[in-house]
């Protein structure tokens, strides 16, 4: 199983803050509001997708398909 699931992706479009953000911090994904993104705790952490873009690529699409395609491309980096 990967990093990014499908749980994810939909919990970041259905997110009420405009401006959350998918991240990997640890070798886990999470979705992060955009009001959290300067703790410590977040610092260094890898933004993947805010749900700005993301709802820009998922018109029409399966999310565990947009989920696919994240982790892939996470992995693709090393993470």
């Amino acid at each position: 199983m990967g990093v990014i699931r499908t749980e994810h992706v939909e919990e970041l479009l259905r997110s009420a803050d405009a401006g959350a953000v998918l991240v990997v911090r640890s070798g886990a994904a999470e979705v992060v509001p955009s009001a959290r993104l300067g703790e410590p705790g977040y610092r260094g952490a890898l933004q993947v997708v805010s749900r700005g873009e993301l709802e820009e690529q998922a018109a029409g699409r399966d999310p565990a398909e947009l989920a696919r395609g994240l982790d892939a491309a996470l992995s693709a980096l090393g993470g």
